[in-house]
């Protein structure tokens, strides 16, 4: 999770409020999306640390002496797996997807919570809580900047993945 495009993205602008109400649905979906892939890679790293698991237990049962043990018992196979470092590596693969997890569906929780606190200024700004001189600005122009800014970093992105793939 990039910190600093969660802090640039969680924050509200006061002075634009109708714009941060209009990007607000593409900034929820894109944190949402990532909390679906961080699921994703936690799932896929629990399927890689049993099949580790499974596939040791079946090692340790039939050869005990290369895991140390004079004879394959259940409690024997158990702790040699455990302790295993390829199974290590594993669980800690998995523990650290799941704390990815949990920080994105964070995020998520906290894209949420600024929706509520979007509705909660816009019935402020709508009591005229905060009232005074303002020139109002053309919507129009101001959302398509932003879709072009979005679209141009979106551009970058699959150029970057692309690169990251060797196929560019």
């Amino acid at each position: 999770m990039d910190i600093n495009e969660f802090q640039r993205d969680k924050d509200i602008d006061p002075n634009q409020l109708d714009l941060e109400c209009i990007k607000q649905s593409d900034r929820f979906f894109h944190w949402c999306k990532l909390a679906v892939e961080a699921g994703y890679v936690v799932d896929r790293a629990k399927l890689r640390l049993d099949v580790t698991k499974a596939r040791l237990e079946i090692a340790c049962r039939q050869r005990p002496a290369d895991f140390g043990l004079e004879k394959s018992t259940e409690r024997g196979v158990e702790a040699s797996v455990l302790s295993h470092d390829e199974y290590t590596v594993a669980y800690k693969t998995w523990l650290e997807a799941k704390r990815d997890c949990k920080l994105l569906d964070a995020a998520v929780a906290s894209m949420d919570s600024k929706r509520k606190m979007l509705d909660n200024l816009i019935r402020l700004h709508g009591q005229q809580y905060f009232a005074g001189p303002n020139v109002p600005r053309n919507l129009v122009n101001e959302w398509k900047e932003y879709q072009d800014r979005l679209t141009s970093n979106v551009n970058t992105q699959q150029r970057a993945r692309t690169r990251r793939r060797g196929e560019g």
